[in-house]
């Protein structure tokens, strides 16, 4: 069984043109233009994807305004997508302006069908921090009754990454605080686990833990450092903007870097 898609997350689509938040350095573009770069290498791509998934971050503010003018940036990209909510995120606002059901699919808590495989879509916008979340036991709960007994290849995505990366600061500021409970949830399925995919630290990541793959997806727009002695998010200028290119071909995953 094969799957191939492309893995995107934390665009920031922004309605506003002069949308330059504090937190970014003042050389960094608006992150639409990074987007339209992303739309342009995607829909030329020389070979057929199956899907795209965006781990959240879709849009720069909660606003009406953003998930608009994201929906029409978005359905520029000729292929199925699905939709994490992220912390800048309104899933309300997402479910309601963005999801359409036929190319515009928004996941909260949701498993669907692609192909021979399942896509299990996690909201980790918990309680807490919204940087660093903590998840409800009911979602918890409720992830262990979809995966009963299941026996098909899974697909997990999620926003904030569940599992120690260690780096510190990302760790105890960036990270779901109970994502090892999720962890726990999705051990004994590891076999059939073709990865965890995530977004929200801005960096590209890849590590392997008790059998499962979790992997993470340079933003469109804008990343950050993660070195061992890295102690506070800290811009990284020379990293560009990218996503990742998945290819799943029976029982093994393979991730190849792209950046715009």
């Amino acid at each position: 069984m094969t799957l191939t898609f492309i893995h995107i997350t934390d665009t920031h689509i922004s309605a506003d043109p002069n949308y330059d938040p504090f937190w970014v350095d003042k050389s960094v573009e608006h992150p639409n233009v990074y987007m339209e770069r992303l739309i342009e290498v995607i829909n030329n791509l020389p070979f057929e994807i199956d899907f795209i998934l965006h781990t959240g971050d879709v849009c720069a503010e909660a606003t009406a305004n953003d998930c608009r003018t994201a929906r029409q940036m978005l359905c520029q990209l000729h292929r199925p997508i699905y939709m994490i909510p992220g912390n800048h995120d309104s899933a309300d606002l997402m479910s309601s302006i963005i999801h359409n059901g036929e190319t515009l699919h928004v996941l909260r808590n949701d498993m669907v069908s692609i192909l021979d495989y399942q896509l299990i879509g996690l909201d980790t916008n918990g309680i807490g921090d919204a940087h660093a979340p903590t998840v409800a036991y009911e979602q918890i709960n409720d992830l262990r009754h979809r995966l009963y007994d299941n026996n098909k290849p899974l697909i997990v995505a999620t926003h904030h990454p569940l599992i120690p990366t260690g780096v510190s600061w990302i760790d105890t500021q960036m990270r779901v605080q109970n994502g090892e409970q999720l962890h726990d949830v999705l051990r004994p399925y590891a076999s059939h686990l073709r990865g965890v995919f995530h977004g929200h630290i801005h960096q590209p990541t890849n590590s392997y833990y008790d059998g499962i793959l979790y992997v993470g997806s340079p933003s469109t727009w804008y990343n950050l450092q993660a070195d061992p002695t890295t102690q506070e998010d800290t811009d990284d200028l020379p990293m560009p903007g990218g996503f990742n290119l998945v290819m799943i071909r029976d029982n093994r995953t393979f991730i190849r870097r792209y950046v715009l």
